[in-house]
């Protein structure tokens, strides 16, 4: 799927016009910092870690349940002529019938344990549905632009994103020390427009190496899958041949990010700064005796630990 330039500076504009700004909650949680030694690379997460997020990650894998307003208000805007509009609700339970389904079907035919959908997929699966019981006055056969515009105006309004305090005070410092920058992050197409609408470049253009930019709906896997993390292994050592002990994984699940990470030998920091999106996961048996590197609550705290 690709974007042309003109439609790309529409959907970011579309981004910021349907952002607010949001504010972390605390958590109450002490922070654990220490000085961690020959640390050449952080790689961060995106939804909770770098970015808040209204459901605390992506909307797929923490939907927050005002999904049939987010479709309803997201096809008036994409048909504002169509008098009968599709019934929001009903709307809603097709789409994430969708999800659930294109992910199980991945899993049977290739085997991927937790798949990751391509969101325009969806949405071409749910024109189909309404198209099966006839419903009058939508595209049988939508268009990539259309699909893309009305995915943006359904996760905007869903699941809300705003850059966590000090984000880009952090990456500069944490460039002047000449490490290098990464994000690996469940994901879709639109996540890596959220941050150039937010800061005014593209992921690769100021901060990050696009070699150790992994995103989920590229790899066509997501977290807590031991080979997504694993793509970060191989990429840190065939480009910039970095042991796994070189490099500090920063995120705010115990299960999605610090399991994983601490499974390839990476240093890591659990993200403690915002009350949405913080998971301890402490029933699950995966996390059971795995104890982060470092606990911080403010961004910048990553500034004087490596």
């Amino acid at each position: 799927m690709s974007t042309s330039y003109s439609l790309k500076q529409d959907l970011l504009k579309r981004i910021m016009e349907l952002s607010e700004p949001l504010e972390p909650i605390d958590t109450g949680v002490k922070p654990k910092l220490k000085k961690l030694d020959e640390i050449r690379a952080v790689v961060f997460d995106f939804y909770g870690t770098m970015f808040m997020s209204g459901t605390g990650d992506t909307m797929i894998d923490n939907p927050m349940g005002n999904e049939a307003k987010a479709f309803e208000e997201a096809f008036k805007t994409i048909f504002p002529d169509l008098k009968n509009q599709p019934d929001p609700k009903k709307g809603a339970e097709i789409y994430k019938k969708a999800i659930l389904s294109k992910k199980a079907s991945i899993k049977k035919k290739e085997g991927i344990e937790f798949p990751e959908i391509e969101i325009t997929d969806i949405w071409k699966d749910v024109f189909r549905e309404y198209e099966k019981i006839e419903f009058k006055g939508l595209p049988t056969d939508p268009d990539d632009e259309m699909l893309q515009r009305l995915t943006i105006e359904f996760e905007m309004r869903n699941n809300p994103t705003w850059p966590m305090p000090d984000l880009e005070e952090t990456l500069e410092d944490l460039k002047e020390k000449e490490l290098l920058l990464g994000i690996l992050s469940n994901s879709q197409f639109y996540t890596p427009m959220i941050y150039e609408a937010h800061t005014g470049n593209e992921p690769g253009q100021n901060h990050f190496d696009l070699n150790l930019c992994i995103w989920s709906y590229q790899e066509r896997m997501c977290k807590p899958a031991l080979p997504f993390h694993g793509a970060l292994k191989h990429a840190l050592l065939a480009h910039f041949h970095l042991m796994p002990d070189e490099i500090l994984y920063v995120g705010n699940d115990m299960l999605k990010d610090i399991y994983p990470a601490h499974h390839y030998g990476f240093k890591t920091a659990l993200f403690a700064g915002d009350d949405r999106s913080l998971k301890w996961r402490k029933d699950d048996p995966k996390v059971k005796g795995i104890e982060p590197d470092l606990i911080i609550d403010r961004l910048h705290q990553l500034v004087d630990c490596v």
